[in-house]
């Protein structure tokens, strides 16, 4: 079970690289505010953080409810 979490958060850590600016769009160089580029990269760690979180939180309360 942890080598399919861990396995799972390393490919979700990997296909982030596609999410980020690139390209001929208007952020190259940054990403001001107003403008419509693709999610930011602190949204993304955000997002696997909180999963990380609630994936611990609902597996130690699986655990206390066996005992």
């Amino acid at each position: 079970m942890k080598k399919r979490i861990i396995l799972s958060l390393f490919f979700i850590l990997l296909t982030t690289v596609t999410l980020f600016a690139q390209g001929a769009l208007p952020c190259n160089d940054g990403d001001p505010d107003g403008v419509s580029c693709p999610i930011d990269s602190w949204v993304i760690l955000f997002a696997v953080g909180a999963l990380i979180i609630t994936t611990l939180y609902l597996h130690r309360k699986k655990l206390a409810a066996r005992q």
